[in-house]
């Protein structure tokens, strides 16, 4: 599923841990085991997952900016990134924002 992902999106391969981490997220909230009926989320948390948050892998998305850079008056207020996956220890995504060159963790995002 991981070269899937990459190969899908022309992604470079430094994003592989990135796709790694998305596919497990993913397997572990939607694949179901046969003999149990039950999905690894629904074993190790007693309940159903909630996917109705997932996306694309390599989707569009936007974030805002915070006031860390100064802006001019008709400057963008939002910087365009590319969404990676979900963060495993909170609801937030991670993307990374094309004008800084970094990956963040982003728990307000536009799609």
């Amino acid at each position: 599923m991981c070269r899937t992902l990459l190969n899908e999106n022309n992604l470079p391969k430094y994003f592989w841990a990135e796709a790694i981490n998305t596919s497990c997220y993913i397997l572990n909230r939607i694949s179901i085991r046969s003999f149990l009926k039950k999905t690894p989320y629904e074993l190790w948390r007693g309940r159903k997952p909630n996917i109705g948050y997932f996306h694309a892998f390599e989707c569009k998305c936007f974030i805002h900016n915070n006031g860390n850079d100064h802006l001019g008056k008709f400057d963008s207020k939002v910087d365009e990134c590319i969404f990676l996956g979900y963060s495993t220890s909170s609801r937030a995504f991670r993307c990374f924002n094309k004008k800084n060159l970094a990956c963040r963790k982003i728990h307000a995002c536009d799609f």
